[in-house]
């Protein structure tokens, strides 16, 4: 299969295309535990945005190298940029995205987390943003930011209460969410750490088999409640979206109905691209 070519990126971020419509990024850089830098974000944010106006990719898999998915921020170049315009504090407006821009990115995409090890900082902002999350047997995940005098403050927080107010004790604390939490409230499936990927996967193709459009239609209008719209302003708002007006009109909707009809399984095309790239919500 081609794939198409994405733009260039250093070895801390490995590409991928495990399956049809699939695209994998891991963070590789395991003697660091994959904790973020000002490179490493550079990439993400590139190849993201590069992902989202690619019709032919559908699902986003994120994952890390080693023991851990991601440590969060480096300590100790923020202890070194602390106070000045060069912190991450002072990058925050600066990011529409957050933390390694998928903290609080509002893809139209399908993201799946596959949760290779423990997650902390921002490594546990970007968990908390994703729509499905592989966790694996005795992965820890936290937010320790206000034992350090910092916080979750690029997303974490609202986001981690938009999952539960169960998380509140644990984000005002910095104590590692216990594992009851985690698989009640942030996990969508807990696996030995060798079936991370695998599930993940097995989750992707289940996204892949259905409509790109109504998936992603239904993606705006979860992330339309994230941003505090109400239900009826959602509905309204939605239909009004280039997405649901593709949705409604396109070549997939007959598709659909058509095999309902059939009694057979649907043959889905890809998106018809939209007609301006999609602004970042915050």
């Amino acid at each position: 299969m081609v794939h198409p070519q994405h733009p260039p990126v250093g070895p801390h971020l490995v590409v991928s295309y495990p399956a049809p419509k699939v695209l994998q990024l891991r963070l590789n850089r395991p003697e660091a535990l994959n904790a973020m830098t000002d490179a490493l974000e550079a990439d993400l944010c590139k190849m993201l945005d590069w992902f989202e106006e690619q019709t032919s990719l559908w699902v986003l898999i994120v994952t890390g190298t080693g023991r851990a998915f991601c440590a969060g921020q480096d300590l100790k170049n923020w202890q070194k940029t602390a106070g000045t315009n060069d912190a991450p504090d002072g990058n925050i407006r600066k990011n529409p995205h957050g933390f390694g821009s998928l903290a609080r990115r509002r893809t139209k995409k399908t993201f799946i987390c596959a949760l290779n090890g423990f997650a902390f900082g921002g490594g546990a902002e970007i968990v908390v943003n994703a729509d499905i999350v592989i966790g694996c047997k005795g992965g820890k995940v936290g937010f320790p930011e206000v034992k350090r005098g910092v916080v979750a403050g690029v997303g974490g927080i609202p986001n981690a209460f938009w999952h539960s107010p169960q998380l509140v004790p644990y984000l005002l604390t910095g104590n590692p969410i216990p594992q009851r939490v985690l698989e009640t409230h942030i996990f969508t499936e807990v696996v030995p750490a060798d079936q991370v990927l695998p599930t993940a996967l097995k989750w992707a193709k289940q996204i892949t088999d259905a409509s790109p459009e109504a998936v992603w239609v239904t993606k705006e209008q979860i992330n339309m409640h994230k941003t505090g719209m109400g239900v009826g302003d959602i509905v309204y708002a939605s239909l009004d979206t280039e997405q649901s007006q593709k949705l409604y009109r396109g070549a997939n909707i007959q598709e659909g109905l058509r095999s309902f009809v059939e009694k057979r399984e649907p043959v889905w095309q890809d998106p018809p691209a939209l007609s301006q790239p999609r602004k970042a919500r915050l």
